[in-house]
């Protein structure tokens, strides 16, 4: 497949392992996708804001982050991709090692795509890589609508007295 034809996954990850084993899924699972890279949150604002040297740079066609991130925290980052380019314009998926219920729970209120927990096999992370095209078919605009909806709601500025 030429490379025109692949879309781009941004994997937010700080660990190279882990990088490095991510991305020898995705070559393992056969799904139409690259995989580029960044390693803090910093680093990620830049690649999706296509700044410096990601000037003219589209945005990728996924995001899948860790939580763990030195620096600003994947929450952080998650809120700010999403109150940058909203629910419906980039799909995210957060793989992560947590474990904490709180966790998902506030991903989930800035409507994430996916939230999996790290697997213990490469077996088992080829399986989940290989549900990653299936986040990317357009929703529907009724959906569209209703995610916005919720994400307004929830997300609403505090009212002054």
């Amino acid at each position: 497949m030429a490379d025109a034809e692949k879309f781009e996954i941004l994997l937010i990850e700080d660990n190279s392992d882990d990088r490095f084993v991510f991305e020898q899924a995705v070559v393992r699972s056969g799904i139409p996708a690259y995989v580029s890279f960044t390693a803090t949150a910093a680093e990620s604002i830049t690649r999706l804001n296509r700044l410096g040297i990601h000037q003219g740079t589209p945005l990728p066609r996924l995001i899948v982050m860790d939580l763990g991130l030195p620096g600003i925290n994947g929450k952080a980052l998650l809120q700010a991709i999403r109150m940058a380019y909203g629910p419906q314009l980039v799909p995210v998926v957060v793989l992560t090692g947590s474990h904490v219920t709180a966790d998902r729970e506030v991903c989930e209120g800035w409507l994430i795509n996916a939230f999996w927990t790290k697997p213990n096999s490469f077996a088992e992370l080829v399986e989940l890589v290989a549900k990653l095209p299936d986040l990317l078919e357009r929703p529907s605009t009724d959906r569209i609508s209703r995610v916005m909806s919720a994400f307004t709601e929830h997300h609403k500025p505090p009212q002054e007295a």
